[in-house]
């Protein structure tokens, strides 16, 4: 078996490294995973949650989820441009990243490590003995949902991609790609299963929102299920989540500029650990957006994009900011605001990064219900929301199609250089090749996917690059 696929995928010594160091225990086992593995990994209780730990840290850690979401693909997209001298930037920004680009690799490699430790845990607690019946359930639930929202991102990317649900090298390793819609069907029963077997609070994670619950595989379901076209299912699994009063609700216009991405906030619904460190209360993604008080900005949100708030906008005036660059005014993303460790204690403040919050799913149930075309009214409804909170006009439209033009144009207000929306929205709706095809000169229809990475072509023959890639 070639070594590359150890290395990209499927390391079970590095897997046992990463998870037990995050409780100071360190055991070297060779790869693959086996039955010792798993008798000491999974032994107990306590030992289990050590490798549900190491998958949420290797989670928050990678760059694909630090930055990569929000800052690659938003330069992929229409909303941000990059103004620096950062070569992988600038190629990810013209849209021209090929088969030798770093971009990719990245990504390909990091989700499906990732992968690779939820599939670990799942077949671990299937075949334990020491843990407990609840925790077999919890963990195997909280690992679906990790593994489904991986292969969201990596079908989102790639489109077609290996689906690995095992740790055996031997199977895995030289799978061919499965089709979008396969994926799909995975990512959709993971998550109805892990919905069915979660609990509906926060418990399991210490009543902090850095863990998942029932109502985080409700709301990723009901993303995905618009994604496919299921919007009768997202509509319900987002109503199920907005039906969750005791855990969330929309935060004030009196304290959005820092309350929706504060740790615990009533909006968040699941939220990353630092990655810098457990105790650290700000975020890699403000340090990537913000210039360091000595730099010039290297990003720049478009000034055709900001046209579209008014005046009286909140998120324009508290999402946002402004620096000058030689006497020149740019505006750059502020939705997170410390750069330092030191800026966020002295404001009191603790940021987390926000992979879900309770406006998408406003925005995910009234889109469903526009395009259902049966509950007008509610699609209104729930688009207003969002509008009343940004102070902004509110809608008046009773139109299915108008109302969906609306609702696709407040997603990208909220939620802007936010965890790759509008980049997938783009692809999702068929536009991104008009868009961004009148945009940029450099833009090609085939640069809606990354091409898969060489390395794991070399790796693997079964693997075909994607069109327009050599």
């Amino acid at each position: 078996m070639r070594k590359s696929i150890h290395k990209i995928l499927l390391s079970g010594a590095l897997f046992i490294t990463l998870v037990l160091s995050a409780c100071e225990k360190m055991v070297e086992i060779d790869p693959p995973l086996n039955e010792v593995t798993i008798s000491v990994v999974f032994a107990s209780d306590k030992l289990a949650g050590n490798a549900l730990a190491g998958m949420y840290t290797g989670l928050s850690t990678i760059t694909t989820q630090t930055t990569g979401l929000a800052v690659n693909t938003s330069l992929q997209a229409d909303d941000l441009m990059y103004i620096g001298a950062n070569a992988t930037y600038k190629e990810t920004f013209e849209n021209a990243y090929n088969t030798a680009s770093s971009i990719q690799t990245s990504v390909f490699s990091e989700l499906y490590q990732i992968i690779y430790r939820a599939n670990a845990i799942i077949e671990g607690l299937a075949e334990s003995s020491g843990a407990s019946a609840q925790v077999k359930k919890q963990y195997t639930a909280e690992a679906k949902v990790v593994r489904a929202y991986c292969y969201f991102n990596l079908v989102n990317n790639f489109g077609g991609v290996p689906l690995v649900t095992t740790t055996d090298v031997t199977v895995s390793a030289l799978l061919p790609k499965v089709e979008e819609a396969k994926i799909y069907e995975q990512i959709v029963k993971d998550l109805t299963e892990a919905k069915a077997d979660l609990l509906a609070d926060y418990s399991a994670s210490g009543g902090t929102r850095l863990g998942v619950n029932k109502f985080v595989a409700a709301a990723l379901l009901a993303r995905v299920s618009l994604f496919t076209r299921d919007y009768p299912a997202a509509e319900s699994n987002a109503s199920e989540v907005i039906a969750a009063t005791n855990l969330y609700s929309i935060i004030p216009t009196a304290n959005m500029a820092t309350g929706v991405w504060t740790k615990n906030n009533l909006e968040s619904i699941w939220q990353m650990s630092s990655p810098l460190a457990v105790n650290n209360q700000y975020t890699v993604e403000a340090g990537t957006f913000l210039p360091a008080p000595t730099a010039t900005a290297q990003f720049e949100i478009r000034p055709a994009f900001l046209s579209l708030f008014t005046s009286t906008d909140k998120r324009r005036q508290r999402w946002m900011t402004t620096y000058n660059v030689a006497g020149v005014p740019v505006v750059v993303p502020y939705k997170y605001k410390y750069t330092t460790n030191a800026l966020a204690v002295a404001a009191g403040v603790v940021e987390s990064p926000t992979v879900l919050r309770l406006a998408e799913q406003y925005l995910i149930r009234a889109e469903a219900r526009a395009r259902i075309g049966t509950n007008l009214t509610g699609a209104q409804a729930d688009l207003n929301v969002i509008r009343d909170r940004a102070e902004t006009a509110a809608s008046t439209s009773l139109n299915g199609p108008t109302l969906v033009t609306e609702i696709i144009e407040e997603l990208r207000k909220e939620f802007f250089c936010e965890q790759a929306h509008r980049w997938y929205t783009l692809k999702r709706i068929g536009q991104a090749d008009v868009i961004l095809g009148a945009l940029k000169s450099s833009y090609v229809p085939e640069a809606k996917l990354l091409p898969i990475p060489n390395s794991a072509i070399s790796a693997n023959p079964n693997l075909k690059q994607n069109p327009g890639y050599q």
